[in-house]
């Protein structure tokens, strides 16, 4: 997903990483922790891994070279959007951008690797599914307990936390106006969940069904670019419903923003939009 002076805080949260040199280490070193992650989710062989590494780094070369140019492109408009404060419109054209960047990413990442994962044994395909079900499991335990109070505790946290690592220290009124919308909204969580489900089980039957790694990619590209066409109708009207709320509580939110924290958004985004310009301008031998 799963946005500033608080939805371009969102926007460009699902767009960095960290923060400043932090930000830059880690993504010089992305194709390494890809590689790792890989590893961890497929039980790859050793011919698969030398197949996969070169592709990944491709794929960061790829991505260096032509999204993060985009990314600081719209951080930077970001930041003067926040500056001059928040509407409506803008939370929409940075949602929009998002969900544009990513589902250009994730098509991208899943064409180049298609080949590989159209090579996938039964016992890796089991593998595979068991890695999902542990980290479900985990998210499951984590943020949708049936315990009423340690659920919405645990989801309201994690709602906090991302505006507070964009806007800095929030005002009581603040975090009650953010509390009622987690509360409200709470079945979202669990129908968020429920697709992340769904497609996951799309995602390993495709790779059992689609041993050609021309059409793997093209199934695997649209998944991820037109996820609607396999998601249910509530879920549908319950994420455009969310979608709104979310987009009015930014609002109100950026109207309740004080200098200090106005400053701090304006800040952390144009220190985003720095990062990724620097990191388009780096280069890095493929491994």
């Amino acid at each position: 997903m799963k946005k500033t002076a608080l939805g371009l805080l969102l926007a460009g949260g699902a767009l960095g990483l960290a923060a400043c040199s932090a930000t830059r280490v880690a993504y010089d070193n992305a194709d390494t922790l890809l590689r790792f992650m890989a590893a961890s989710y497929l039980d790859l062989d050793a011919a698969q891994s030398d197949d996969l590494a070169p592709r990944i780094a491709r794929f960061h070369q790829w991505h260096r070279a032509n999204e993060l140019p985009v990314y600081a492109a719209l951080l930077r408009s970001a930041s003067q959007r926040a500056a001059e404060g928040i509407t409506a419109e803008d939370v929409a054209w940075g949602v929009a951008n998002v969900r544009l960047r990513y589902r250009r990413f994730a098509a991208k990442a899943a064409e180049d690797a298609a080949p590989v994962l159209a090579t996938l044994a039964p016992p890796q395909l089991a593998a595979l599914e068991h890695k999902f079900a542990e980290n479900n499991g985990k998210y499951t335990k984590e943020f949708l307990s049936s315990n009423d109070n340690e659920r919405r505790r645990r989801q309201l946290k994690r709602m906090l936390e991302r505006f507070r690592d964009f806007v800095g220290e929030l005002t009581p009124d603040q975090e009650a106006r953010i509390g009622r919308f987690a509360l409200a909204r709470e079945r979202h969580v669990a129908l968020r969940f429920a697709d992340r489900q769904r497609w996951q089980r799309d995602f390993v039957a495709a790779l059992r069904r689609e041993r050609r790694p021309e059409e793997l990619a093209r199934r695997l590209a649209e998944m991820f670019e037109k996820p609607e066409l396999r998601r249910s109708e509530e879920f549908i009207r319950e994420d455009a419903r969310w979608e709104e709320d979310l987009g009015r509580l930014i609002v109100d939110l950026d109207r309740s923003l004080s200098p200090k924290q106005r400053a701090h958004v304006v800040r952390r985004l144009s220190d985003y939009a720095e990062d990724f310009a620097v990191l388009a301008g780096r280069k890095k031998e493929a491994a």
